[in-house]
């Protein structure tokens, strides 16, 4: 009678092994599934960002600054400033939060 006890158990345990592996494979996919998943919401998050954030313009007609060295002339693509710079004589002032 012990002989057949164990082949009971022999074939549960086969049962439990082969479920075990079934669950940790389609485990394994939910995970691969949920991590392209993340990766593409946070690749549309940046283009949709890229074009909804205020002052960001594409121009091609944009002004170009241009500056001389020794070896020779480099553009920056920004636009010189006309205006100095100012400073004022009070106590300056931090502000975070700001609403």
């Amino acid at each position: 009678m012990r002989t057949m006890e164990t082949d009971t158990t022999s074939g549960t345990n086969e049962m439990r092994i082969s479920a075990r592996d079934a669950a940790a494979r389609m485990l394994n996919r939910i995970t691969t599934g949920v991590a392209f998943g993340a990766v593409a919401g946070v690749g549309l998050l940046g283009v949709v960002s890229a074009y909804t954030i205020p002052g960001s313009v594409s121009d091609s007609s944009g002004a170009t600054a241009s500056t001389s060295t020794s070896s020779g002339s480099t553009s920056t693509g920004l636009q010189s400033s006309t205006g100095g710079v100012s400073s004022s004589t009070g106590s300056g002032v931090a502000v975070s939060g700001g609403s």
